[in-house]
């Protein structure tokens, strides 16, 4: 979002924090951002969004980042939690896909990227409703590029590894960490910089000619 600012772009951020919506809808120096609430696991909410999409007179942009997952073999994953993974990672970005492309095939111009990930390309155990959706993402993002090429509209997927951020350290612990770089080639985590580069480039008017790429961003971990 920071760097899409920087670009001086309208920003609609979506989420379901409602304090944070809250928070940065008064705060004036947030200029051109404006954060909607959206939850996928709900109809009402999600029907709202496409209402307020379906007025919009141009969107240059879209970028599905919506992601859920549910760490447990699959023994251990009942009907609802799968149905709801499966609604935040692929029924999602189908949706707002579909809608907005609408609108970008009118303006003749469009550029979508989606939040894939490391384990749409590879997995590991504790990882089949996450890997699944993140899976038909990637098949997703390639089939709806041809669907929409000709149009100008350019679609792609960014596949970041493991990145350096608060939750992940929350998360894991230094030992672990320490484990997890051993196994990547340039032995270190990725900044959330290095992936949100990426995809500004994708999705800028730089970008003429990649569409329906994955794009791993992993530090060479899928390659090892």
């Amino acid at each position: 979002v920071e760097l899409f600012q920087q670009c001086n772009a309208d920003v609609i951020a979506t989420g379901t924090d409602t304090k944070e919506m809250d928070r940065i809808n008064r705060d004036p120096s947030g200029g051109k951002l404006k954060y909607i609430h959206l939850d996928f696991n709900s109809s009402d909410s999600v029907q709202s969004f496409l209402d307020f999409i379906n007025k919009r007179d141009r969107i240059d942009v879209l970028i599905n980042n919506a992601g859920v997952n549910k760490i447990a073999t699959i023994d251990k994953i009942d009907e609802d939690e799968w149905d709801w993974i499966n609604k935040v990672n692929l029924r999602g970005p189908f949706l707002l896909t579909k809608a907005v492309s609408e609108i970008m095939k009118k303006q003749g111009y469009g550029r979508i990227l989606n939040i894939a990930s490391i384990f749409g390309v590879v997995s590991k155990v504790k990882r089949a409703a996450y890997s699944t959706t993140k899976w038909g993402l990637v098949g997703f993002t390639k089939a709806v590029a041809l669907d929409l090429a000709p149009h100008n509209i350019l679609v792609n997927a960014v596949s970041p590894g493991f990145v350096d951020t608060e939750l992940t350290r929350k998360i894991l612990g230094n030992k672990e960490i320490k484990e997890l770089i051993d196994t990547i080639p340039q032995k270190r985590l990725a900044d959330a910089g290095e992936i949100a580069k990426t995809v500004v480039f994708l999705t800028s008017h730089h970008n003429t000619y990649i569409t329906g790429q994955n794009i791993i961003v992993d530090g060479g971990f899928t390659s090892a």
